[in-house]
């Protein structure tokens, strides 16, 4: 995950970058010409039906991925994952970190062609932080203590701390601007490169390049279809068959074969993200049979043969690659393979004999050829090590997010998380007490405190150390059992520029043309 540190820019000298001059993005694009860019419709597949169309609520893959190309933030994500003027042509913050000025670009419009003004993002934020709210990302607008609007095209915030990755918080969807016609009734209004232009659920969502953004100029593609597909396999049929343009992603077992038949073809990146499985602590309270199933666990194995593709083992929850942050890692890392199973042996036997550890655990996945074959090869490596069976309930995708919200009688579940800005605290504020997406609902005193700590101080070092030290509790606990650090593996089509997956596992329409015809 090192390799692709040098193209990263910290958040602290992306809030100093971006109050300069106006900048559109992505800079490449600005300036193609029309009629050798717009050729032709792009297909992509999304990877599953949306939960959603409201940014605010926005929080599986498919719905995030499709945010990106209907709404913009004040700040929005340019491809390398830098954080780059939106809506706001300029911001800047006072000596303290704690009040954030954002002006907006002249004349800016909603995607039906009504003015959009900065009421309308306050509206948003206020909507998205509210006591009530429901917004699956609201935790990351706590530290947001007030925010007005002075004028029309001025947003003024204020923070309870300073806060150097704001910029990357508000390109995300939890802080798109609110339309004031926006109820379940009116189909999407946005403010993003696209617009809604037709939907079949369980099919397919078609969207248009939106002539009232702001830089429609620089968006290549005029049409643009999602489809809605949950199988990799199809997708992959679909691709080859010619009626799909970008896959999501591939089957594991097709990693070989496309390297070698489909090379230029294939585009495979690491990015800020890690696959693990959640346990249901209302089931699995014992820390030693939590501890035990983790260290079972052959990492290699499942990265070398499972996966294959250039995913690497995961022994801490913070990937590396993140400026300024050394993840933590468990302390039975460098143990060799036998002394680390005998050690998980001698763990769960006790555990079994307090009855505190189970004869069968059940394990809860979303239906996927990829997550099938990762949970079967974990439910192997634990009849191995521990002789404890295991179950695969797999579950279509909405029925997987609703079971992650009440785990019942699963043991654990799939549990794969992506940072949404670069920064450490972006996978460890999930396991604080009452966070809306902490899945295995994990808490703890101390651990809520180091957080804490961590963001009273403005010390860079002093943060980290904090960090660091919440991270190792959290494995030495144990409520998540983190397995890889996944990398971005899709299919595009060779005339299709700038496919480039950002550090955060993005690749937002916007970005892409097609080349020139000679």
């Amino acid at each position: 995950m090192i390799a692709y540190v040098r193209c990263v820019v910290t958040m602290a000298s992306l809030a100093i970058a971006a109050c300069g001059a106006d900048r559109d993005a992505p800079p490449a694009n600005a300036n193609l010409p029309e009629a050798t860019s717009l050729h032709r419709p792009l297909t992509r597949a999304l990877g599953g039906e949306p939960a959603t169309l409201n940014p605010r609520f926005a929080e599986d893959n498919a719905a995030l991925a499709l945010m990106q190309d209907l709404y913009e933030g004040l700040t929005a994500e340019a491809a390398d994952g830098s954080i780059v003027p939106g809506a706001a042509a300029t911001w800047s913050v006072s000596d303290d970190g704690r009040t954030w000025t954002f002006r907006l670009r002249e004349n800016l419009r909603w995607s039906d062609g009504t003015p959009l003004t900065a009421a309308q993002y306050v509206a948003g934020l206020d909507a998205a932080r509210a006591e009530d709210s429901q917004a699956p990302y609201s935790a990351l607008l706590q530290d947001v203590t007030s925010t007005r609007a002075t004028d029309s095209r001025t947003v003024v915030l204020e923070m309870a701390r300073a806060v150097t990755y704001l910029p990357a918080v508000l390109a995300l969807p939890v802080a798109a601007p609110q339309h004031l016609a926006a109820s379940a009734d009116v189909p999407v209004i946005g403010n993003g490169p696209y617009r809604l232009l037709a939907r079949r659920p369980g099919e397919k969502i078609e969207l248009e390049r939106n002539p009232h953004y702001h830089s429609a100029g620089s968006v290549a593609i005029e049409h643009v279809t999602y489809l809605t597909l949950e199988d990799l396999n199809t997708e992959l049929n679909l691709y080859r068959s010619g009626a799909l343009d970008i896959t999501s992603e591939v089957p594991n077992t097709q990693v070989g074969w496309l390297q070698q038949n489909l090379p230029g073809e294939l585009h495979i990146a690491p990015y800020l993200s890690t696959y693990g499985y959640a346990f249901n602590l209302a089931r699995m309270r014992d820390q030693d049979a939590r501890v035990a199933l983790s260290m079972a666990v052959d990492r290699g194995q499942i990265t070398g043969q499972v996966t294959a593709a250039g995913e690497q083992p995961a022994y801490g929850w913070v990937p590396a690659g993140v400026p300024g942050y050394t993840p933590a890692q468990f302390t039975w890392t460098a143990l060799p393979g036998a002394e680390r199973i005998e050690q998980a042996r001698l763990l769960w036997r006790a555990a079994r004999g307090r009855r505190a550890a189970p004869d069968r655990l059940r394990l809860c996945t979303d239906a996927s050829a990829n997550h099938r074959r990762t949970a079967i090869a974990l439910a192997d490596q634990w009849r191995a090590a521990l002789d404890v069976d295991v179950e695969l309930l797999e579950m279509e995708w909405k029925a997987y997010l609703a079971r992650r919200e009440d785990p019942g009688d699963c043991d654990l579940l799939r549990f794969g998380w992506s940072a949404d800005f670069i920064d450490a605290e972006a996978f460890l504020a999930l396991f604080e007490s009452g966070h809306s997406q902490n899945v295995s609902g994990y808490k703890s005193a101390r651990y809520d405190a180091l957080l804490g700590e961590s963001r009273l101080v403005r010390d860079g070092a002093q943060r980290a150390s904090a960090m660091v030290l919440a991270e190792q509790l959290l494995l030495a606990e144990s409520p998540v059992i983190p397995v890889f650090h996944r990398v971005s593996k899709l299919l595009a089509k060779p005339d299709i520029e700038g496919v480039a997956v950002s550090p955060l596992g993005h690749l937002a329409t916007r970005h892409l043309r097609f080349k020139a015809r000679k």
